[in-house]
C-alpha cells in the first residue's frame, strides 16, 4: 500500500515551505503526494495558460522520489469564463442560475462550476483537461489523475440536463405509451416531460436513476478526454466523505465502471462506519484497484473543530483500508489548512510545519510497509461466503418520503455490522446487477434486508441459487413494489419463502420469540448482566405471517413473524420485521448470535476468531496468515484469538517485531489491544 498526503491546494502549504515539506514528507515514509490543479489557477485570463508553480511542485516531487497525483479540478472555472457564457451556468428549480462563489473546500471561487451538460462548458473543460494532460504526459513524478472530486455535481433544471433526462427515459421505456402506463401520465411524446423536483415514487425515482446514469457518462467523459492524450497514467476518482451506499443519486458501481480505479473519503467518527465505507468502495470496484483518497491528518472541522483524532484512531485507518486491499492511502493534509472554514485543522503537522506524534505514528506505520513490502504485496484474500444486498432503490424510496427514520437503511446496516463482528468475510452485492448477473456460487448465505423493490429478473436469480444450496434471508416487506412501483397484490412475490404477508401491526419495540430451530440455538446470548436472551429484539411494525409451506421459527404474541422454508438444496428464511435497526454489540447483542447461527448452518466459518466485538480481517501472503485486527471500542480490551485447528506458529506482531503468542492446535490465545486501535500479525 502506498502512503500519500494532500499536498498544495493553493494558498496552502506557501511556497517558501515546499522543500523543507516535501523532505519532510519523504523521511516519514510517504510516497505520493496530492494537488488540486484549479482550472482557475492555470488559465486565469481567456487565452491565457500558466503553469509555472504546479511545475515546479511536480520537479521538486521528482528530485526527491515522490509520485505525484493531480487533481483535475474543472470545477473551479475561472471567472472570466462566467462572464463570458453565464448561459453555462446550473439553474436551480425556479430556474435562477446559480452564481460561481467560494466555498470552505474550494475558497479559490468557482463553485459549484457550470453544468457540463451545456456543450460549451464540456468543450471549455476539455481544453482545460488535454492542456493538463499533455503538459505533464512526461513528467517524471506523475503518477495519476484523479478526474473528479468526490462527485460534486450540483443538481440542474437546465434544457442540456432536461434533454439528457428525456434520453434516459427514451431508453429505459422506449414508447411514450410505457411510460405514461408507469407514471399514470398522458404525455404525447418524451418532448413534453420535464425532470421532476418533487414527485411520487415513480417519477422520482426514474430522477434519482438518471442522476446515477448522468454522473456515469460525466465520468466517462472526463475518463475518455484525458486518456485521449494520456495513455499510460492511471485515471482514478472518488466520491466525499462518507459511505457512498446512502444518496439517492448515487450508485458506485455506476460510477466506478468508466475508470482505471475508484476511492473514496472518508471522514467517519467511528471505526465500524469505516469499514463500511472501506468496504463498499472495494466492492463496487469489481476488482479494480481501489483507494483511500482522504482521511484526516488530526483534527476536524470548522470553527474551532470539533474533534482531535487519536494516533491510534488514524491508525487504525490504514490497517482497516489494508485489510479490504486499498492499494493507497491519503491523508489530508502535511500541513493544517490556513485559508476558509477548514482553517486551522486536518493537517498532520502543526501549523508551522513541525512533527507531531501523528507523524511519528505515519513514520512507523511507513517502515512496516517498507520492512514487509513483499509480504502485503503478495496478499490474497480468500472469497466471501455471506453477502448482503443493498438496493439503490430502497434508498431513494425513503429519501423520497422525507421521513428522518430511514427504517430499510438502518436494517441493513445493523445487519451488516452483526455480520462484521462475527469476523467471516463478507461482500456486498449490488441488486442492480444480481438481477443480470445472479449471485456468484462461491457465496453460501446472502442477507437481503432492503429488498423491497422486485426488479425484474431479481426474484429468479435468488430462487435458482437458492434451488442450488444457497441460504437468503429475507424482509421485512420483501418485494412490496414491482419494476414500477407498484405495490404488488401478492407480498412476497414469490412462492420461494412459502408464505404471504396478512396484517401489519405497528409495535414500539416488537419481541420476536424465537420457538424452533433446526439444531442449537446459538441466539441465546449471555448478556453482560447474566440474563439468558430467547428473542430477537425489532423496530415499528411486524408482518403476521400467512404460513402455506414453511417452518415457523418466531413469533409475536399470535403473530408468525419468521419462517423457514427447505427449497431444492437450500432455504428461504423470512424476517417479518427490522431486526438490525436496534443491534447493538454491547447493548442489544442477540442479532449477532442470530447471524452466528445462520453462517454454521450454511456452512460458514470465520477463519479467524476475536471476542470482544473486535474486527478482523484476514489474508494469506507466502504461505502464512496474515491478521488485521481492530479494536472499535473507546476501552482497551484484551481479545481472544482463535484459530483453526491445524493452523499453529508465532504470532509476530508487524509493526513492532514482538512475538505475541504460539499458536498450538488452534487453541485461542489472548492479545491486548488499546482504544480504537489497530495490530497486524503474521501467523508462521
Amino acid at each position: 500500500m502506498i502512503l500519500g498526503t494532500q499536498y498544495y491546494r493553493p494558498p496552502n502549504p506557501r511556497r517558501e515551505d515546499w522543500e523543507r515539506d516535501l523532505d519532510m514528507i519523504r523521511a516519514h515514509g510517504i510516497e505520493l503526494i496530492r494537488t488540486w490543479m484549479y482550472w482557475s489557477r492555470v488559465n486565469p485570463r481567456e487565452g491565457v495558460w500558466t503553469w509555472e508553480e504546479y511545475d515546479h511542485l511536480l520537479n521538486l516531487a521528482a528530485e526527491r522520489g515522490l509520485k505525484v497525483l493531480i487533481q483535475l479540478m474543472c470545477d473551479a472555472p475561472p471567472y472570466w469564463f462566467e462572464q463570458k457564457h453565464p448561459e453555462t451556468r446550473y439553474l436551480d428549480v425556479n430556474g435562477q442560475p446559480v452564481a460561481f462563489s467560494a466555498k470552505s473546500s474550494q475558497a479559490v471561487g468557482g463553485a459549484p462550476g457550470p453544468c457540463f451538460h451545456h456543450p460549451t462548458a464540456r468543450t471549455a473543460a476539455e481544453e482545460f483537461m488535454r492542456r493538463t494532460a499533455k503538459r505533464y504526459l512526461d513528467a517524471p513524478a506523475l503518477h495519476a489523475y484523479d478526474l473528479w472530486n468526490e462527485i460534486w455535481m450540483h443538481e440542474c433544471f437546465c434544457e442540456f440536463t432536461q434533454a439528457q433526462f428525456r434520453q434516459f427515459l427514451s431508453q429505459k421505456y422506449g414508447d411514450i405509451k410505457n411510460l405514461n402506463t408507469a407514471w399514470q401520465r398522458s404525455y404525447a411524446s418524451f418532448e413534453e416531460v420535464r425532470l421532476p423536483r418533487e414527485g411520487v415514487y415513480a417519477d422520482m425515482i426514474d430522477r434519482y436513476e438518471f442522476e446515477q446514469w448522468s454522473k456515469r457518462e460525466l465520468m466517462r467523459w472526463r475518463y475518455q478526454t484525458v486518456r485521449a492524450v494520456d495513455r499510460k497514467h492511471l485515471l482514478v476518482s472518488h466520491y466525499g466523505g462518507h459511505c457512498s451506499l446512502f444518496s439517492p443519486g448515487d450508485d458506485p458501481w455506476l460510477f466506478a465502471e468508466p475508470i482505471d480505479g475508484w476511492g473514496t473519503s472518508s471522514y467517519d467518527t467511528t471505526l465500524p462506519q469505516a469499514a463500511l465505507t472501506f468496504h463498499a468502495t472495494a466492492c463496487a470496484s469489481r476488482g479494480k484497484p481501489w483507494w483511500l483518497s482522504e482521511q484526516t491528518g488530526g483534527r476536524t472541522w470548522s470553527h474551532v473543530g470539533d474533534r482531535l483524532c487519536s494516533d491510534a484512531f488514524l491508525r487504525s485507518f490504514h490497517v482497516l483500508a489494508m485489510s479490504y486491499g486499498a492499494e493507497v492511502s491519503i491523508y489530508w493534509q502535511w500541513r493544517p489548512e490556513i485559508f476558509g472554514q477548514e482553517s486551522p485543522h486536518f493537517g498532520l503537522t502543526s501549523l508551522s510545519g513541525e512533527p507531531t506524534s501523528r507523524t511519528e505514528m505515519l513514520r512507523q506505520f511507513a517502515g512496516m510497509l517498507q520492512r514487509h513490502k513483499g509480504l502485503f504485496t503478495a496478499m490474497q484474500f480468500s472469497r466471501p461466503q455471506v453477502g448482503i444486498l443493498w438496493e439503490p432503490r430502497a434508498i431513494a424510496y425513503e429519501h423520497i418520503n422525507q421521513s428522518p427514520e430511514r427504517y430499510f437503511r438502518d436494517n441493513f446496516v445493523g445487519w451488516y455490522r452483526a455480520v462484521l463482528r462475527s469476523n467471516v468475510s463478507l461482500e456486498i452485492f449490488n441488486s442492480r446487477i444480481v438481477a443480470e448477473e445472479g449471485i456468484p456460487d462461491y457465496v453460501r448465505l446472502l442477507i437481503a434486508p432492503m429488498q423491497i423493490f422486485d426488479r425484474k429478473g431479481l426474484t429468479p436469480k435468488l430462487e435458482a441459487w437458492v434451488k442450488a444450496g444457497g441460504v437468503l434471508v429475507a424482509g421485512p416487506w420483501y418485494g412490496m413494489y414491482d419494476e414500477y412501483t407498484y405495490a404488488n397484490p401478492q407480498v412476497p412475490p414469490t412462492d420461494l419463502f412459502g408464505i404471504r404477508q396478512g396484517e401489519l401491526y405497528y409495535l414500539d419495540n416488537p419481541r420476536v420469540e424465537l420457538i424452533q430451530s433446526p439444531g442449537p440455538a446459538p441466539w441465546v446470548v449471555s448478556h453482560p448482566t447474566g440474563l439468558t436472551l430467547g428473542f430477537l429484539p425489532g423496530q415499528k411494525f411486524i408482518e403476521s405471517l400467512l404460513v402455506e409451506d414453511a417452518e415457523i421459527m418466531g413469533v409475536v404474541d399470535e403473530n408468525i413473524v419468521m419462517t423457514s422454508r427447505t427449497v431444492g438444496k437450500g432455504k428461504g428464511l423470512y424476517v417479518g420485521t427490522f431486526l438490525g435497526n436496534v443491534y447493538d454489540h454491547s447493548l442489544s447483542p442477540q442479532l449477532g448470535g442470530f447471524v452466528k447461527w445462520l453462517c454454521e448452518g450454511s456452512g460458514v466459518q470465520a477463519e479467524v476468531g476475536a471476542t470482544e466485538g473486535c474486527l478482523i480481517r484476514t489474508a494469506m501472503s507466502q504461505g502464512s496468515r496474515i491478521v488485521f485486527l481492530t479494536n472499535p471500542s473507546e476501552n482497551s480490551v484484551t481479545t481472544w484469538l482463535t484459530f483453526a485447528k491445524d493452523e499453529g506458529g508465532k504470532l509476530v506482531d508487524l509493526l513492532t517485531g514482538e512475538v505475541v503468542a504460539e499458536i498450538r492446535k488452534g487453541k485461542p490465545v489472548p492479545v491486548s489491544i488499546e482504544a480504537e486501535d489497530s495490530r497486524v500479525f503474521k501467523v508462521g
